[in-house]
């Protein structure tokens, strides 16, 4: 999880280059509230979470079933839901075109919570609806598809490196 976060400089860097080439001021002000969530302590603290939710949902069955009742709310999912609300909304922006944009940043993030939170959101869909969850599914697939096509790596590709060799 630490290298994510050291990765994320440099696809800032990336995504700001994006930026100079015709994103307008909106965009930026989008950018820049997106890091400050994604990189803000509580949700830092929900995405190193997600490996222990995604551990108990594959190795305790009643937790796993009970996840597909509407009256369970498990508190660790109270973080997560809201977590998982606002990257909803992040969802609507990269299918209206800010895709590089948030993706450059974010891509690899987004793919290894959906891989965590995958079965979870699938039992909450049984208990809240099929709609729980799916623009961030959206959003995940998106991810993987940028990774895959190679675009992440073009975007860190275009970034300046200092190529002399270590004392």
């Amino acid at each position: 999880m630490a290298g994510m976060l050291d990765s994320g400089w440099a696809a800032a860097v990336a995504a700001f280059r994006q930026l100079r080439h015709g994103r307008n001021a909106k965009d930026i002000v989008v950018y820049l509230r997106l890091i400050d969530f994604m990189d803000s302590p509580g949700t830092v603290a929900v995405r190193q979470s997600l490996q222990t939710i995604a551990a108990k949902v594959a190795t305790d069955p009643d937790y796993r079933e009970r996840l597909g009742d509407r009256t369970f709310v498990p508190d660790e999912f109270q973080n997560v839901g809201e977590m998982l609300r606002f990257l909803e909304h992040i969802s609507v922006l990269v299918t209206k075109g800010a895709e590089s944009l948030v993706l450059a940043e974010y891509a690899d993030v987004f793919v290894e919570m959906w891989e965590r939170l995958r079965v979870a959101i699938e039992r909450r869909r049984v208990a809240i609806g099929p709609y729980t969850g799916r623009a961030f599914e959206h959003l995940a697939i998106r991810a993987r598809a940028y990774i895959d096509s190679g675009r992440l790596e073009r975007d860190y590709a275009v970034l300046e490196r200092d190529t002399r060799a270590f004392d």
